[in-house]
C-alpha cells in the first residue's frame, strides 16, 4: 500500500482526527510519484540496453554466433545490430524527454497528458522491439535454410527419400516455434518490468482525473 492509499484509509476510518489535505498537496504527491516512475522507466531502458549490448559482445566469440554471422554475412549482421541499437537509443531519448516534461509540469491537465504520452511511448517501444525480434529471427531462419551446411545435408538426405516437403515443414514449424518462445519470453520480461510501472502510472492518472473533476 502506497502513501496516498494509506492516507485515504486513515481519512475514511478517522476523518475527524486527520487534517484535510488540499488538492494541491495531493497533486504534488502524484506529481512526484509520476516523475519517479518515469525516471525508473528511463533507467530500466538504459540498463536493458547495456545488458543486451554486453551480452552481445560476450556471445560474439562463441562458435554458434560466428557460424550465424558467416551465413548471414557481416553486412547484414551489422545492419541488424544498428537497427536494434537505433531503436533503443531513440526510445531512451523519448523516455528522457518525457521525464523532463513530467518533472517540469505545473498543471494537472499537462501532467495527465504527459502520463498518457509516456504510456503510449512504452507500448510502442515494446511492440517495435517484439516486431523487430520476429522479423530478424525469420530472416535469419530463411537464410540458414539456404546456407546452413548441416541443414542442407539433412535436407538432401530427406530429398533422396522423397520427403523434402516434410523436411521443409519440420524446419519452418520448428523455427517458428523457437521464435515464438523467444518472443514470449521477451514479452513476459517487458510485461513484468514495464507493466508494473505502467500500472502505477495509470493509477496516478486515475487519481488525477478525480482531482480535475
Amino acid at each position: 500500500m502506497d502513501v496516498l492509499d494509506k492516507l485515504k484509509n486513515d481519512w475514511n476510518k478517522n476523518g475527524d482526527r486527520y487534517p484535510k489535505i488540499s488538492e494541491n498537496e495531493i497533486y504534488a504527491m502524484l506529481h512526484r510519484r509520476s516523475s519517479s516512475i518515469v525516471k525508473w522507466i528511463l533507467l530500466i531502458s538504459i540498463i536493458e540496453f547495456a545488458f543486451f549490448l554486453t551480452l552481445t559482445f560476450m556471445l560474439n566469440d562463441t562458435p554458434s554466433a560466428k557460424s550465424i554471422v558467416e551465413f548471414i554475412g557481416t553486412s547484414l549482421n551489422t545492419v541488424f545490430g544498428a537497427i536494434d541499437m537505433g531503436i533503443n537509443l531513440v526510445f531512451m531519448y523519448l523516455f528522457y524527454v518525457n521525464y523532463k516534461k513530467i518533472t517540469n509540469t505545473d498543471t494537472i491537465k499537462n501532467l495527465m497528458s504527459n502520463i498518457l504520452k509516456t504510456r503510449k511511448i512504452v507500448s510502442r517501444y515494446i511492440f517495435i522491439k517484439l516486431a523487430y525480434t520476429v522479423v530478424m529471427s525469420l530472416v535469419v531462419l530463411l537464410i540458414l535454410y539456404y546456407n546452413d551446411p548441416e541443414w542442407l545435408a539433412t535436407f538432401h538426405n530427406y530429398e533422396e527419400h522423397g520427403k523434402s516437403v516434410q523436411a521443409t515443414l519440420v524446419y519452418f514449424i520448428g523455427g517458428i516455434i523457437g521464435v515464438s518462445l523467444i518472443v514470449t519470453v521477451l514479452w513476459l520480461f517487458y510485461k513484468l518490468i514495464y507493466g508494473i510501472l505502467l500500472k502505477r502510472l495509470n493509477k496516478n492518472y486515475q487519481e488525477l482525473k478525480k482531482i480535475e473533476i
